[in-house]
């Protein structure tokens, strides 16, 4: 059962659970409902910048997906973690990366009108990310 927490950078309803402490690899699933039409927007700046940033600390990604029936303007992305401990420093370190202040944050401030954040472990007959 996935641990629900309010915005993504509040991490205390993380910080304070057992059992991110004990699991190996863990899923960050981000749900963000955009402003109408800033779709492609959003989409082209995680390519261009974000995407990058994360990779270079290790981050995988496990699931990009954008709606097509259902609510509009919905956003789903997943990314991987080798555990707990890589998901606060590949984080910190993301944060810290000039790019993601100056070049990713400027394209993408004001686009989210809502957000939801949560972390997941897989199931035992999940393969992970490739």
């Amino acid at each position: 059962m996935p641990i629900v927490c309010g915005m993504a950078d509040d991490l205390r309803c993380r910080q304070n659970s057992p059992i991110f402490k004990e699991l190996n690899m863990i899923y960050n699933m981000r749900v963000y409902d955009l402003k109408p039409g800033s779709v492609p927007e959003y989409m082209k700046a995680v390519k261009d910048v974000a995407l990058k940033i994360r990779e270079d600390q290790g981050i995988k990604l496990a699931g990009w997906y954008y709606t097509d029936v259902g609510p509009q303007h919905r956003i789903v992305h997943i990314w991987a973690y080798r555990d707990y401990a890589h998901f606060e420093k590949a984080r910190a370190a993301v944060h810290d990366d000039p790019s993601w202040a100056n070049d990713y944050l400027p394209r993408v401030r004001g686009l989210a009108v809502k957000q939801q954040d949560m972390m997941m472990k897989g199931a035992d007959f999940f393969p992970g990310p490739q």
